[in-house]
């Protein structure tokens, strides 16, 4: 299993009751594709970068859930048939650094030579 990270934004408009019920259904969503909720955060209304909708303010809701790979495309595809959610974003989290390729570091650069000083005709160019 994998563990994601997801971002889930509700319109702001609407009752608590109506907000609890739609994010129990993301809940519930989640357990009908095998997936089982680490962490859940409700942040409420806040302002948002730009317009979805009409709206400058969405109801946020982040989880942190596990499920397996091969029903987390099936689960991208049913979040973009709920009505009520009007943008989500899902990243993987927990790369493991065993798995990362090791870091390249640049070559130190090479000391900048200094110029010598300009002799008297290049600094006459202008015909003094």
């Amino acid at each position: 299993m994998k563990s994601y990270e997801g971002t889930f934004i509700f319109p702001p408009d609407q009752s608590t009751d109506l907000q609890k019920t739609q994010v129990q259904q993301l809940e519930d969503l989640i357990k009908k594709f095998k997936g089982t909720i680490a962490n859940k955060s409700e942040f409420g209304k806040k302002p948002l970068g730009y317009t979805i909708r009409k709206f400058r303010e969405g109801y946020l809701v982040f989880l942190d859930f596990q499920m397996e790979t091969s029903q987390a495309g099936e689960f991208r595809k049913a979040l973009d048939l709920q009505e009520s959610l009007m943008k989500y974003m899902i990243t993987v989290k927990n790369i493991r650094p065993s798995k990362l390729p090791p870091l390249k570091t640049a070559p130190a650069a090479a000391p900048v030579a200094s110029h010598p000083a300009p002799t008297s005709h290049e600094r006459s160019f202008h015909g003094r």
